[in-house]
């Protein structure tokens, strides 16, 4: 077999196989469609829970008195995260890093 034959072939085969997944690629692109404006929904929520939190860990003491002053942990943590990492650090008995 030639390589001209063996290109027509594999051009025959994905011609067909494009052919028949076709329906299947609209369906698909329309249940994305609807999933999209639930996704909006979840990312949002995710994003005002980061924020609300991140502005709570801020304003409590353990920022305030100089127990938190990690830069990344200070622009980077929520409330509920700094206070699992200053729990571990307690538990382990050795000095926290945040």
């Amino acid at each position: 077999m030639t390589l001209n034959t063996a290109r027509k072939i594999e051009w025959a085969f994905n011609a067909a196989t494009v052919i028949i997944a076709l329906p299947s690629a609209f369906v698909v692109q329309i249940l994305e469609w609807i999933e999209q404006p639930f996704r909006w929904v979840l990312d949002g929520r995710n994003w005002i829970s980061y924020k609300v939190g991140h502005k709570l860990m801020h304003m409590s003491d353990a920022v305030k008195d100089g127990t938190i002053k990690n830069d990344y942990c200070l622009r980077c943590y929520t409330a509920r995260k700094a206070w699992k990492h200053l729990k571990e650090a307690e538990e382990s008995g050795k000095e926290a890093d945040i």
